[in-house]
Order: structure tokens, then C-alpha cells, then sequence
């Protein structure tokens, strides 16, 4: 006859105890697993929202300054410009997160026709910040088409020029999220030849 063992329904009852309470760990480390997710999840969506937000940075001439200065406009000879202009550009970031951009050139006109261009750099800007560098551009007439307007404008002693370009960035926002940014400059500005300065510089 087998002895009936007195501990057994104790026995029984504890391991039910465990087996309950190792389920209640498991459903809260769950629901906390859920809860914070979910916390994530919220963040991730609030931030790809404000993210379209950003403000477009502005990229525009500020001034410049003149080293080669050549410019031909009495009445015997064939007017034209050669001109080494060192062009101070801004970029201004009005947003709380870095612009990051990609290199790009602008292009300068004289009424439409392309008389030089400079090179932007890839770098950044900082948040609530404008970066100004220099762009060495060299004017030229070379291709400019033969016209009174030419010979008016260097005689009058003020050139008109306009500057375009597009830049590209994009602002990072930890580190999944990126948001893209295109930035147009158009600029008018006056050469004027007796000061060599630049003077109405106007960009929208």
C-alpha cells in the first residue's frame, strides 16, 4: 500500500502560486513592452508631422569684392567686361535643426545671357544661423551678343546683373527621419563701374 503523501495538495497550490504570478510577470513586462512601443511609435509620427514644418532657408549675395577689373566701353572699340568678382553669398537657417546641402553652382546673367558662374561646396548650417562664404566668379562679355544695350549700359557705368541658383539640402531628425529642402536663389543686383561695388542687391 502506497502511503498517502500529506504535502501534496501544498505542493499542488504553491505551483499554482508560481505558475500565476510568472503569468502576471509576463503580461506586465508585456503591457510595459506595448506601452513603451507605442510611446515610440507616437514620438516617430509627431516628428515626421513637424517635420514638414521647416522653414526654407534663404540663399542670396550679400556683396562682393573686385581683383581684375577690366572694362572696354569707349566709342572705337568693341565694348566688353572682364571682371574677377568675389561674391559673398549667405545661406540663412531660421529652423532649430542643422541644413545640410549638397554642392551647386550660381549662374550670373547680364539681360539674360550667362556671363560666369562660381561653385557652392557641400557643407552646413548651423540651427538659427546664416553661413557666409566666398565665390569667385569671373564675369565675361566674351559670349554676351553684340548690342547698343552693351555699350549703353558700360557707358552709363552701371551693369545689371542676376544671379540664379538651386540648392539642396535636407534637415536629419534622429537619424531615420530626413526631410528634403530645395532652395532657389534670384537675385538682381547693379555693378557699378566708377566704385566697383555691387549696390541694389534685391532677392526673392
Amino acid at each position: 500500500m502506497v502511503p498517502n503523501n500529506p504535502y501534496a495538495h501544498v505542493n499542488e497550490d504553491l505551483s499554482a502560486v508560481a505558475n500565476e504570478a510568472r503569468r502576471k510577470r509576463r503580461r506586465r513586462c508585456l503591457l510595459s513592452l506595448m506601452i513603451v512601443a507605442g510611446f515610440v511609435a507616437a514620438i516617430i509620427v509627431l516628428l515626421s508631422v513637424t517635420a514638414g514644418r521647416f522653414r526654407t532657408p534663404k540663399f542670396r549675395v550679400r556683396s562682393a569684392t573686385f581683383g581684375t577689373f577690366n572694362v572696354v566701353r569707349n566709342s572705337t572699340t568693341i565694348p566688353s567686361f572682364d571682371i574677377v568678382m568675389n561674391t559673398e553669398l549667405g545661406i540663412r537657417n531660421t529652423n532649430f535643426r542643422r541644413f545640410r546641402y549638397r554642392r551647386t553652382t550660381v549662374d550670373f546673367y547680364y539681360r539674360d545671357q550667362k556671363v560666369g558662374e562660381g561653385n557652392v561646396w557641400n557643407e552646413n548650417v548651423k540651427a538659427r544661423d546664416t553661413r557666409k562664404f566666398n565665390v569667385p566668379v569671373i564675369l565675361s562679355s566674351t559670349n554676351v551678343t553684340l548690342s547698343s544695350e552693351l555699350r549703353n549700359d558700360l557707358n552709363g557705368g552701371v551693369l545689371p546683373l542676376r544671379s540664379r541658383s538651386r540648392l539642396t539640402g535636407k534637415f536629419k531628425i534622429l537619424v531615420v527621419i530626413r526631410r528634403y529642402k530645395h532652395v532657389n536663389m534670384d537675385c538682381t543686383m547693379d555693378l557699378v563701374i566708377a566704385s566697383r561695388e555691387l549696390r541694389n542687391i534685391s532677392c526673392r
